[in-house]
C-alpha cells in the first residue's frame, strides 16, 4: 500500500510540473526568449533600432525581425513604458505591421522631459519575442527670463520658450546716459558682454545690469549710499570691473615700473620715509624738517583726477567705510577675476577684484588680496597713507608705505 502511494506522489508532481510549463505567458520578457523556444515552438528573432526625431512628446523608433521562428510573424511593432523592460502587457505600444524584415513606428503623447524605454517586438503563433531595450529622453521646453535692473537704464531682448541645447542669444542695449554693465543670474555675475550667447539647459533668469555713464568715457553705480557718494564700476587703468588697472603710489599720478622710496615723488631718501617733501606734519619725518600739514591729497595730486577728469577723486577713508558698512559683501569670481562683490540695499553692485599691489618691480598678492588707496595720510607718522583692503576672508582699513603701488576706484559725489 505503501509502495502505491509514493507512486501516485510521483505521479501528481509530474502532472503540476507539466501545468506549470503549460501556463508560461510567451508575451512575457525573458519566457521563451528571443528567437527560442516556448512549449515546443521558436519564437521570432527581432532587434531594437535606434530612437530618432525625438521631440517633447513625440519619437520614432522601429525594428528588424530577421527570423519568423515556427510560423509567420502575425504581429511586429514596438512598445514603451517609463519602466524597464516593457511589454505589450505593461507598457504602450503600436503595430507595424507583420512578417519578416525592418519597420518603424511612432510613440506618441509622450511626457516632455521624461526618460523612457522602448523595444521592438514580434508575435508568431508560438509567442513573442522582444528586442533589445533602448532608453532615450524626450526633449524639455525651457523659459529663459531676461530683466533690466533699472528697468529704467535700459532694454533686454531674448527671452522667450526654448528646447533643450537650443541657442539662446540675449542682448542688453542701454538707454542715453547709461551704459550696460554686466549680466548675473542668482546674484553671481555670469557675462560682462551685452549680447549673452549660451546653450540652454534648464530654466533661467537673467538679469541685465546697467550704470551711469558720467558722459566723459565713464560709467558709475549709486549705491544708494547715505553721504550720496557715486562709484565708479573700473579701476583707474581699466575697461571692465574685472580689470585690473593700474597701480598707484599714494600721490603720483602715474603708473611705472619699479615701486620704492628712491623712486617716490615726494622723498628725497633711498630707503626709508624719513625724507619727505609733501604731505608731512611731523617734522621727523621731512626732508630737513620740512612740514606742510597736509594729510589729504589735493586735486594734482589724486590719481582719480588726474586721469578721469574733475569731478572724479580717490575715497576718503570715511567713503570706505561707509562702503562696506551699507552694504553685503563676498569673495567670489567674475570673469575668472577673484575679488569681492559689494551689493546694496537697492540692489546695485560694485566688484572690486583682488589687484594685488606692486613694490619694486613685483606685483604682489594678485588673485589672493586687493589694496586700494584712500586719499587719506596717517597723521601721526606721514610716510603712511589709509588704504582699503581685503582677502577671501577679511577686509577693512589698513596702513602702508605710500611709496607702494596700489589700485585706484574713483568715487564722484551725486
Amino acid at each position: 500500500m505503501k509502495k502505491d502511494t509514493k507512486a501516485l506522489a510521483a505521479l501528481m508532481l509530474a502532472v503540476t510540473a507539466m501545468l506549470a510549463v503549460g501556463c508560461t505567458k510567451p508575451d512575457e520578457p525573458g519566457n521563451g526568449g528571443n528567437g527560442g523556444n516556448n512549449g515546443g515552438g521558436k519564437t521570432p528573432t527581432v532587434t531594437t533600432m535606434s530612437v530618432t526625431d525625438i521631440t517633447t512628446s513625440s519619437a520614432k523608433c522601429g525594428g528588424v525581425v530577421t527570423n519568423e521562428g515556427d510560423g509567420g510573424v502575425t504581429e511586429r511593432g514596438i512598445c514603451w513604458s517609463t519602466s524597464q523592460m516593457p511589454t505589450i502587457y505593461n507598457g504602450s505600444h503600436v503595430r507595424c505591421g507583420s512578417g519578416a524584415g525592418a519597420f518603424s513606428g511612432e510613440m506618441m503623447d509622450l511626457l516632455e522631459n521624461t526618460v523612457y524605454y522602448v523595444r521592438a517586438y514580434a508575435t508568431n503563433s508560438v509567442g513573442t519575442s522582444y528586442g533589445e531595450e533602448v532608453p532615450f529622453r524626450t526633449e524639455a521646453i525651457y523659459t529663459i527670463e531676461v530683466l533690466a535692473n533699472p528697468s529704467e537704464y535700459g532694454e533686454v531682448i531674448g527671452g522667450g520658450s526654448y528646447l533643450q541645447g537650443d541657442s539662446c542669444i540675449v542682448i542688453a542695449t542701454a538707454n542715453d546716459g547709461f551704459v550696460f554693465y554686466y549680466w548675473s543670474e542668482d546674484n553671481e555675475w555670469v557675462s560682462s558682454d551685452a549680447t549673452y550667447t549660451f546653450s540652454v539647459d534648464r530654466d533661467r533668469s537673467i538679469v541685465a545690469h546697467f550704470a551711469i555713464s558720467s558722459g566723459d568715457g565713464h560709467a558709475y553705480v549709486d549705491l544708494g549710499l547715505p553721504s550720496g557718494t557715486l562709484w565708479a564700476t573700473c579701476n583707474v587703468g581699466a575697461n571692465t570691473p574685472e580689470g585690473y588697472g593700474d597701480y598707484f603710489a599714494w600721490g603720483e599720478t602715474q603708473p611705472k615700473t619699479t615701486y620704492n622710496w628712491s623712486t617716490y615723488r615726494y622723498c628725497n631718501g633711498d630707503y626709508d620715509y624719513d625724507q619727505l617733501t609733501k604731505y608731512c606734519n611731523n617734522s621727523s619725518y621731512g626732508y630737513n624738517g620740512f612740514t606742510d600739514n597736509l594729510t589729504v591729497l589735493q586735486t594734482n595730486d589724486d590719481a582719480a583726477t588726474a586721469n578721469w577728469g574733475s569731478g572724479w577723486c580717490m575715497p576718503t577713508r570715511a567713503q570706505w567705510e561707509e562702503l562696506y558698512q551699507n552694504t553685503s559683501n563676498t569673495w567670489t569670481a567674475r570673469n575668472d577675476v577673484i575679488g569681492r562683490l559689494f551689493t546694496a540695499s537697492n540692489g546695485h553692485t560694485l566688484f572690486l577684484p583682488a589687484a594685488g599691489y606692486r613694490w619694486y618691480d613685483e606685483l604682489r598678492y594678485a588673485g589672493g588680496s586687493g589694496y586700494y588707496w584712500s586719499s587719506s595720510l596717517i597723521t601721526d607718522n606721514p610716510g603712511f597713507a589709509r588704504y582699503f583692503y581685503f582677502n577671501s576672508g577679511d577686509y577693512g582699513m589698513g596702513n602702508g608705505y605710500r611709496s607702494i603701488g596700489r589700485s585706484v576706484r574713483a568715487v564722484r559725489e551725486n
